[in-house]
């Protein structure tokens, strides 16, 4: 073998190893781990060192886990002397150099990226985003005003990057876009007409809102029964599902009108599938005014019987003689279809029923033949009969009235 001198031997030396400049992504191999510090062969006339400060959060957190003498990794150079003769290193910068790469791609496909809340400001949320700084502007949380901030932190939000600028290192991101999306869908199922389901989400006194994945709709309180309710709680509950009818959606206002007593029968036309005018109809008093009671009947309708129909006897308030509760049969005196009016009667029940002789007097007197004004001589037997039959009819019309 030729003898070489120093000088060749070195410039061989560095020849072999391979030339690096900061801002390179080279590969290496781990020699020595330590408890805050890596230390890695990177074929450069120097060793080089990864500080913790260097690492991702999850090799930071244990580096003598997240590394192993003899691995194969891929580091950024941050600078080719230390001060102390080692290269400066990070894994870090590697993984959020790659991630910027991902984002560019997220940003230019409009694909969902996951992002953390880490905090918040005056002007929205800071988020991570594949381990790279975020924000969120409070315009972009979502579809509506937003005043607490704090109670997204913690919390992991789907969204799309809006605005990226790798330069400066700036991603600007927005939940709102997403949901909006969501938006058009459930908009197109929000037809007049349309049945649809959804959850009770609050109640308030006019009414209960229903989310219906992600627009909420209002039953207002006259629509949620076709009995009378005094507040929705009486018939709904939050959390419950429900199955309503669409009655109006406007999106430009985002309002929409839900029904729930429009997909049951009407009670009054059960009640006229049911009943006739002369039926007798059993009701309880649900109401008590000046000028009469009202009775619920079996199908949820009310009907009004008037002061003067609640007995033969004179009743000077119907609260003389009932009670709210009271449970009764009356007579159907009248349906008024148009204004969905029923009119009732006890008195009608009260009353006593012509007898079979009164039926036959009336309907004698109904058939008998006018008098013969030309007949002059009439026979004295046919007058006493006559009279007869005369006082028998006034002494049966005395004994009913008795």
């Amino acid at each position: 073998m030729d003898n070489i001198s120093n000088e060749e031997f070195m410039e061989q030396v560095e020849e072999s190893m391979v030339k690096i400049y900061p801002k390179d992504i080279v590969k290496g191999i781990v020699i020595n781990v330590k408890e805050d510090e890596v230390f890695v062969d990177i074929k450069y006339r120097a060793d080089g060192i990864i500080k913790t400060d260097e690492m991702s959060e999850e090799e930071a957190a244990d580096p003598l886990k997240a590394f192993t003498i003899g691995d194969e990794i891929d580091v950024y150079v941050i600078k080719l002397d230390d001060g102390e003769g080692n290269v400066s290193l990070s894994t870090s910068r590697v993984e959020g150099l790659k991630n910027w790469k991902k984002l560019m791609d997220a940003y230019e496909n409009g694909e969902v990226v996951k992002s953390s809340v880490k905090g918040s400001n005056s002007g929205g949320l800071v988020v991570k985003v594949m381990g790279i700084n975020g924000f969120i502007p409070a315009s972009q949380i979502t579809t509506y005003f937003v005043k607490n901030f704090d109670q997204y932190i913690g919390k992991e939000l789907d969204t799309k990057v809006i605005n990226i600028d790798e330069k400066k290192k700036r991603v600007v991101l927005s939940s709102r876009a997403l949901q909006e999306e969501k938006l058009d869908t459930v908009w197109e199922t929000l037809i007049p007409d349309a049945i649809v389901t959804g959850k009770v989400v609050r109640m308030v006194d006019f009414g209960a809102f229903v989310d219906l994945g992600g627009v909420d709709g209002l039953i207002h309180i006259s629509d949620i029964s076709w009995d009378r309710i005094e507040k929705p709680s009486d018939a709904l509950e939050v959390g419950q599902e429900v199955e309503v009818k669409i009655l109006k959606a406007n999106r430009e206002k985002n309002r929409v009108s839900l029904g729930l007593k429009q997909l049951t029968e009407k009670p009054f036309d059960v009640f006229l599938n049911n009943h006739k005018v002369g039926d007798v109809v059993e009701g309880e008093v649900v109401n008590l005014l000046d000028f009469g009671a009202f009775l619920k009947l079996k199908e949820g309708v009310e009907g009004l019987v008037h002061v003067s129909q609640i007995s033969t006897e004179h009743v000077e308030k119907p609260s003389d003689v009932l009670n709210v509760g009271d449970k009764m049969e009356v007579k159907i005196l009248e349906i008024d279809e148009e204004n969905q009016r029923i009119s009732l009667s006890k008195r009608a029940l009260m009353e006593p029923k012509q007898t079979e002789k009164e039926n036959k007097v009336n309907s004698e007197k109904k058939q008998a033949p006018r008098k013969n004004n030309n007949v002059k001589n009439t026979p004295k037997v046919e007058e006493e009969n006559t009279f007869g039959s005369n006082i028998g009819d006034l002494l049966d019309e005395l004994n009913l009235e008795d």
